[in-house]
């Protein structure tokens, strides 16, 4: 394929004037039916690498997604430019399904995105002969490696479903991979021959810090002179959800308005700051790491961790959010050692020893047909598990369903025992002690990075990522110059704040209000949007909840929290 087609299809369907970095080699590669394994910085135009190909030469791109919110921006961001793509997963009813895998079949569409979960599901199984496959796309690649820092149990059976296709050539795309992960992608995917290339960060419009915390106290004043400092969108990332409902209150007393998003919310409300994140251009939203994927903002002027994240990898996934316009951004970790404690439990309750998912089958088992009246909760209490982050129970169900041991789920009341389950044939990872070394060993490289101030921050992470290390300074980090003198030259301060419309964005869940001038209560819930905006309130004295319309209803907002004064 000559370089003029490639070169149209780039500027006709893609807009772009020209290919970036190793854009044409590789896309080059997978034109020719060779398989690749590529590893670029968020932000850096992976997707591309395999778009455009799916545009020039005959059959269905196959693209495996893990997140369902991903591969439904990326279509939608396809079909807008005219190319034919959908996806298939279990937001869709059966018929929904059955007419995008028959258009499929039909050669109407040319790429296809889909998770993993999919291959197990016998409508999908069955349409599979159909589909004249001539490549499959793995996105978010890492997930096949244990070594990596997201394995998930459904990534690890790509292989045995290439097979079954005939193993097509495949392009398998990651921000993030160490030597060690890439190496295992290469073999646990059964790539031949593939074009590697790997790439880190190098994108001279972040600059890169870490800052040492030495008292709890200082962390929340810290980050929210941060957000003064730093017009234009961000944002702030939290391990726990507690500390950004705390930075909530903070930054309101600093009078910053800022969105807030996390598991505990509605899928409504997590919609709702999603989308009026993406179409702000001075919006802070603090966020667990659930945010990010699929979000599509090239303006993000800074990226701010409070804690340290689990693993290197992790962070320079993150960070690479900020600054796609190619403009300077701010990318910044809090470093206070008593947070390593917190990543410790989540790396021990990512790793159930063989015994405990073994207990968690016989458990299963021993309740028989009393299981379909079960609930999750249920399991977690006869497991003794107290906290909520503790993961080790849905590990250990992801791994009996994938392994086919299990069929159906708690929340739909149609779990179920299938088969027995023989401990042999699990895979190394279950129960694996060298994973949970590595898992800790990955912290550690974290916290050194996060905790030193010796190297270059790019000659760190090029070392972690056994890259070529630079040779000389970066100019982008606060080792090789000075942070607050670069900041000042390249980014302004926020001299005007975000303020509300008189619709949904004035109320947050957990704001503290004074309803008719004496009741007081906190939102926990908002629904509906713009005019139509209701809060739910629920009473500081007795607990009870009223939905109130903030249009009719007097009701105050308390700025900072009702416990600091005297109400």
């Amino acid at each position: 394929m000559g370089a003029r087609t490639i070169e149209s299809v780039l500027r006709e369907r893609f807009g772009h004037a020209e290919l970036r970095g190793p854009q044409r080699e590789v896309i080059e590669a997978v034109l020719a039916g060779r398989d690749v394994l590529l590893t670029m910085p968020t932000g850096g135009g992976k997707s591309l690498c395999y778009q455009l190909p799916a545009l020039l030469v005959d059959g269905l791109t196959l693209v495996i997604s893990p997140l369902i919110a991903l591969m439904q921006d990326q279509v939608d961001a396809l079909t807008k430019k005219g190319i034919r793509a959908a996806f298939v997963n279990s937001s869709l009813d059966a018929p929904q399904r059955r007419e995008r895998l028959q258009r499929a079949a039909n050669g109407k569409l040319e790429l296809l995105y889909v998770t993993p979960e999919r291959f197990r599901s016998a409508d999908f199984q069955e349409a599979l002969p159909t589909l004249r496959i001539a490549r499959l796309a793995v996105d978010e690649a890492h997930c096949v490696s244990q070594w990596g820092h997201d394995f998930r149990p459904d990534y690890s059976r790509l292989a045995t479903y290439r097979a079954r296709l005939g193993n097509p050539p495949t392009i398998a795309l990651t921000a993030t991979a160490t030597k060690r992960v890439a190496e295992d992608i290469v073999g646990m995917l059964g790539l031949r021959d593939p074009l590697i290339v790997r790439l880190g960060i190098e994108r001279p419009e972040l600059f890169l810090a870490a800052t040492r915390v030495v008292f709890a106290e200082e962390k929340l004043p810290l980050l929210a002179d941060r957000v003064r400092a730093l017009d234009g969108a961000g944002i702030v990332y939290s391990t726990l959800i507690r500390d950004l409902e705390e930075l909530h209150v903070e930054l309101k007393r600093a009078g910053i308005e800022s969105l807030v998003y996390h598991g505990k919310l509605s899928p409504e409300e997590r919609r709702r700051a999603q989308r009026r994140f993406l179409e702000s251009e001075h919006d802070v939203v603090l966020a667990t790491n659930a945010f990010g994927m699929g979000v599509d903002k090239p303006d993000i002027r800074f990226v701010l961790h409070a804690q340290v994240p689990r693993t290197l990898e992790q962070w320079t996934q993150e960070v690479g959010r900020a600054g796609r316009d190619g403009k300077p951004s701010w990318c910044e970790v809090l470093y206070f050692e008593e947070d390593l404690a917190i990543q410790q439990g989540f790396v021990e309750w990512a790793n159930p020893s063989l015994e405990y998912l073994m207990h968690v089958y016989e458990t299963l088992r021993g309740w028989g047909e009393r299981v379909a009246t079960k609930e999750l909760d249920d399991l977690r209490d006869e497991l003794l598990v107290k906290n909520r982050a503790d993961n080790r129970v849905s590990i250990c169900l992801k791994w009996l369903e994938v392994l086919g041991v299990t069929d159906g789920a708690f929340e739909s009341h149609d779990l179920r025992v299938v088969r027995e389950l023989d401990p042999r044939e699990l895979p190394d990872a279950v129960g694996s002690d060298a994973k949970r070394r590595a898992d800790l060993e990955g912290l550690l490289a974290m916290a050194r990075f996060a905790g030193g101030h010796e190297e270059c921050r790019r000659a760190t992470i090029a070392r972690h990522f056994d890259l070529p290390v630079p040779a000389t300074p970066c100019g982008a980090c606060d080792v090789c110059t000075d942070a607050d003198g670069w900041r000042a030259a390249h980014l302004s301060a926020r001299t005007s704040l975000p303020t509300g419309d008189t619709g949904d964005a004035q109320w947050r869940r957990g704001d503290w209000v004074r309803v008719d001038g004496r009741h007081l209560g906190q939102v926990v819930k908002v629904e509906g949007e713009g005019r139509r905006v209701r809060i739910v309130v629920e009473s500081a004295s007795d607990g009870l909840r009223r939905t109130l319309d903030p249009r009719r209803a007097r009701i105050e907002r308390i700025q900072g929290s009702p416990h600091d004064r005297r109400t």
